[in-house]
């Protein structure tokens, strides 16, 4: 199955503007989500909420670098020709998929499968 022109460009238009978004939140979130000023912790509970709210901000900024890096993989894919294509199985991810997570690398058979034999996948 060949995806045509219009359905590329609009995933591609889609992979720019969440690219654009994550830079822009990473941008616009200031050091203070990072910084610990000491002269503001006065008790311990402030002090342990200062560095939950820490490590929160750590977790938000690695996951949206991973995504990024996923976007970037995935615009690559589109310069390249191969967007669209299963890394595991070679065949054509489906459309709905694609529509749902532009920047996704796997099937779905093939994003179980792995997920089943890391013990991540829950039956439900």
């Amino acid at each position: 199955m060949a995806f045509t022109r219009d359905f590329i460009n609009s995933q591609k238009e889609k992979l720019l503007t969440l690219k654009q978004e994550i830079l822009n939140s990473m941008r616009d979130r200031s050091k203070d989500d990072i910084e610990v000023p000491t002269d503001q912790i006065v008790e311990d509970g402030d002090q342990a909420q200062t560095y939950i709210n820490q490590n929160v901000s750590f977790g938000l900024r690695e996951r949206e670098l991973r995504r990024l890096k996923e976007i970037e993989n995935a615009l690559r894919k589109i310069e390249s020709g191969t967007y669209g294509i299963c890394e595991e199985t070679d065949e054509p991810i489906e459309m709905k998929r694609l529509e749902k997570m532009p920047w996704t690398r796997l099937c779905i058979e093939a994003a179980e499968e792995i997920e089943r034999n890391s013990g991540s996948f829950k039956a439900g």
